[in-house]
């Protein structure tokens, strides 16, 4: 990571932590069950259980590299390196809905990362998206993750689709995407990342907080 990205990661992660509260959801989707406002929403489209094992894999990899990066961004406003994941048994991916006749997911955290992204999903969902991308190289893979504000009268389940109006998220992209960012935390609204491989299709997803308590 840069150290321009690094430092503008970390001003929006002390900037979400602010108000200091955990907000949790309770979408109607979900029969009012109560769950941190980011959600990951996946697609597996080969029919082997190889492959969805390992999609779930790197998923859990990923949200667990970017909680340990945000304690990081606490703490240093300059993290460059990513720092070794938390351990499986700290936290991770917690299933809440698949779909019959695909390998189609919704998971939220658990375990550490409840609190971590409670009380700043917008910034842990950003990192989840890099995180994604840190073994697969940067140059080859730009310009890959779409992401975009969520309208705050938003609720329904996320679907695996491109945002209409998304723009570029990345390493690459962080100067001019932070102010949807800004802006979507000062305002309560949610956002969400879009990313669709030759197999795999992503969504990371956070609720507006109007769907949520405190």
């Amino acid at each position: 990571m840069t150290q321009a990205a690094s430092q503008r990661l970390s001003k929006l992660a002390r900037l979400e932590l602010a108000p200091n509260s955990l907000a949790i959801a309770r979408p109607e989707w979900l029969q009012g069950k109560p769950v941190p406002r980011l959600l990951i929403t996946a697609r597996y489209d080969g029919n082997d259980a190889y492959g969805a094992a390992r999609l779930l894999a790197d998923l859990d990899l990923a949200a667990r590299r970017a909680a340990a990066l945000h304690r990081r961004l606490l703490t240093q406003r300059n993290a460059q390196e990513w720092p070794r994941p938390l351990r499986t048994y700290q936290g991770g991916l917690r299933l809440l809905d698949a779909r019959i006749g695909s390998f189609d997911v919704v998971t939220t955290v658990w375990g550490s990362l409840v609190s971590i992204a409670s009380s700043s999903p917008v910034v842990v969902a950003s990192l989840i998206a890099l995180a994604w991308d840190v073994t697969r190289g940067t140059k080859r893979l730009a310009d890959r993750w779409v992401g975009s504000a969520l309208d705050t009268n938003h609720d329904g389940p996320p679907v695996l689709q491109a945002p209409t109006a998304g723009e570029p998220w990345g390493v690459q992209h962080t100067k001019a995407f932070i102010p949807v960012l800004d802006a979507a935390i000062a305002d309560g609204r949610g956002v969400e990342y879009f990313l669709d491989e030759a197999d795999r299709t992503l969504k990371i997803t956070v609720l507006p907080k109007d769907l949520g308590e405190r």
